[in-house]
């Protein structure tokens, strides 16, 4: 018997291979910029579309590309790379970002800056939720390839789990309320980490 990250991420990859829209984009970014992958929202709110029996139109859907290249000094590669999917796929909303230059605009909650990163594993571990922190590229064998530093439990579970690697409790939570997450998939849990270290 498979363990749980190996049947969750099988499903995950069928549920792609699946997907004419998905499927395309990661054919896409193979060609065009082979150390990219796809990640974040679109990959989370196809599993919950799923699991909520709803089906995910990719129209005028946000899609985040991530990639990590120490060797680019401005945004002016990935600003580049984020044209050419606009005029390939213009009724998604794109979102490239080099993980190698987020130190040089985000701030922490209290204006703080971050530490240069040094991998997209290590990016993906410093996202503010379990579930979304995971990204998938086609590799040169043409075989889908997935980082997810907190495995994929959470996210199949339906679980919204607080990282609090980065941001606070209180921008997790004005997070979920923002993003509609409760309203839209009703059968979300957000984890209170109160009760959960009580329970251990």
């Amino acid at each position: 018997m498979k363990n749980p990250h190996e049947y969750y991420q099988s499903i995950l990859f069928e549920m792609i291979t699946q997907s004419p829209a998905l499927s395309a984009i990661l054919q896409t970014l193979s060609h065009l910029h082979p150390q990219t992958y796809l990640s974040a929202g679109v990959l989370r709110n196809t599993v919950w579309a799923h699991l909520h029996g709803q089906s995910f139109d990719l129209k005028y859907s946000d899609v985040d590309v991530i990639y990590y290249d120490a060797t680019e000094m401005d945004q002016h590669s990935q600003k580049q790379l984020q044209q050419h999917l606009e005029q390939l796929f213009p009724q998604q909303q794109w979102d490239v970002v080099n993980q190698a230059l987020v130190h040089t605009w985000y701030r922490k909650d209290n204006g703080e800056q971050i530490q240069p990163l040094l991998s997209i594993e290590q990016a993906l571990s410093l996202w503010p939720d379990t579930a979304t922190a995971l990204a998938i590229r086609l590799n040169g064998l043409g075989e889908l390839e997935l980082i997810a530093p907190f495995g994929l439990q959470d996210l199949f579970e339906l679980k919204l789990c607080w990282n609090p690697a980065l941001v606070s409790y209180a921008t997790f939570k004005k997070r979920i309320a923002s993003k509609q997450w409760l309203q839209q998939w009703p059968l979300l849990q957000a984890v209170d980490p109160e009760i959960e270290n009580i329970g251990r």
